[in-house]
């Protein structure tokens, strides 16, 4: 009964935390960090630095100085004759500005077939507008 009680709990223990996403490294303050996360309606996740395939779909961390981020960008795309869509996009940044200690942000904004995504500072400000958006399948 002890072994089975042992067995039950360890399920419900696995079950449980199933759900949780790591937990985020420390930021490092001799790098900057780029923070990737989606919001109402969007999805964004982190794909390639200076074209080498990230490990972790919710940030980047690099040095200071120039780089190119790749990212992915899915959306709920209204009112075509078929009823909703998701779409999915290639996003790119070829950014020479990056500073250590600092935090940026993504930021994009989709209606229907236009698509635009900035990269922000810390403090909000566009720092750069990504460029050309490409949508299909195949990302």
């Amino acid at each position: 009964m002890k072994m089975k009680m042992t067995s039950c709990t360890g399920i419900v223990l696995a079950i449980l935390t199933s759900g949780c996403e790591a937990v985020l490294p420390e930021h490092d303050p001799a790098m900057a960090w780029v923070d990737v996360a989606g919001r109402a309606g969007y999805s964004l996740s982190a794909r390639r630095l200076d074209g080498v395939k990230t490990s972790d779909a919710r940030y980047f961390q690099l040095s200071p100085g120039r780089h190119q981020l790749e990212l992915r960008l899915g959306y709920e795309r209204k009112g075509s004759a078929s009823g909703s869509q998701w779409r999915h996009c290639r996003v790119e940044f070829d950014y020479a500005g990056f500073a250590a200690g600092q935090r940026y942000s993504v930021y994009a904004v989709a209606t229907g077939f236009t698509v635009r995504v900035w990269l922000r500072d810390q403090s909000g400000e566009r720092v750069l507008e990504s460029r050309s958006v490409r949508c299909g399948s195949q990302y």
